[in-house]
């Protein structure tokens, strides 16, 4: 039960730093107080599972959870 666990979190850090990755060289993304960061330090974040790397982890995690339940598109809707 807990190696089937650590393996579903290693497919979400890898699933959201192949999403990173494929992010132009130039991508950037600030983070409330915590600052602003580059694709690389994203990245890096994400490895090292710190705060700011679960922060993204869960950010991008929600976006594709939202995608995928057509919450997104029902948001982009609402919005014309």
């Amino acid at each position: 039960m807990n190696e089937e666990k650590k393996s579903i979190n290693e497919d979400i850090k890898n699933l959201v730093i192949a999403r990173l990755d494929v992010m132009p060289s130039n991508y950037k993304l600030s983070i409330g107080n915590e600052g602003t960061f580059t694709k690389r330090e994203l990245i890096e974040h994400v490895m090292a599972e710190d705060n700011i790397g679960n922060q993204i982890v869960k950010m991008q995690f929600n976006f594709i959870k939202a995608l995928t339940t057509g919450k997104f598109i029902q948001t982009l809707n609402q919005n014309e």
